[in-house]
C-alpha cells in the first residue's frame, strides 16, 4: 500500500496589523522570517520532498510557503495560491485536499488558525494546537486523496 503525506504548516509570525492594513496584507515579522528560514533548513537537512504546496493568498502565508519551497528547491509549477485556504472551514479544506491529483504523494497546506488547527485535529483524531510556524506531518494509508474525506491519519508527527 502506498501512502500519502500531508504537511500542515501554520504561517510564520506576522507583524501586528495596523489600522489601515488589511489582514491579508500583513507581512512576516523579523522573528517569523528567522523561524521559517530555520524550518526550511531543517526540512532540507531531513531531505523532505514536497510534490505540491497550496497556500493561502495572505502575504504572510505566501512568504512562508515561498521560503519553504526555495529551501527545498521546488518547481514553481507545484506552488498554488488558493483563496479558499484563507479562513476556510475544515470541510472546505478537506474538499480541497480530496481534489489533489493522485500523482502528488507529499502535499503541504500553508494556512491560518483556527482552520488549520481544526484540520490537524480532524486528521489526527485528537486535539492539536498549532502555534506560528508549526508543522505537522500526517501519513495516510491510501493511494487517492479522495479518501481524506473518510479516513484519519495512520501516523502524525511534528517537525519543529
Amino acid at each position: 500500500m502506498s501512502t500519502k503525506t500531508l504537511f500542515l504548516l501554520r504561517h510564520a509570525k506576522a507583524i501586528t496589523g495596523e489600522l489601515l492594513t488589511p489582514d491579508q496584507d500583513r507581512p512576516l515579522s523579523e522573528r517569523g522570517l528567522k523561524d521559517v528560514n530555520n524550518l526550511g533548513v531543517k526540512l532540507h537537512k531531513k531531505a523532505i520532498h514536497l510534490d505540491l504546496i497550496v497556500t493561502s493568498p495572505a502575504v504572510r502565508a505566501i512568504t512562508t510557503a515561498q521560503i519553504i519551497a526555495n529551501k527545498l528547491d521546488m518547481k514553481r509549477t507545484n506552488f498554488l495560491i488558493d483563496p479558499l485556504v484563507y479562513g476556510a472551514e475544515i470541510a472546505a479544506l478537506l474538499e480541497l485536499i480530496s481534489g489533489v491529483a493522485k500523482r502528488y504523494d507529499d502535499v503541504m497546506i500553508v494556512g491560518h488558525n483556527p482552520s488549520l488547527a481544526g484540520l490537524a485535529s480532524h486528521v489526527a483524531g485528537e486535539s492539536i494546537t498549532l502555534s506560528t510556524c508549526s508543522l505537522m506531518k500526517a501519513s495516510f494509508d491510501f493511494k487517492d486523496w479522495r479518501k481524506v474525506l473518510t479516513e484519519k491519519s495512520s501516523k502524525f508527527t511534528f517537525l519543529n
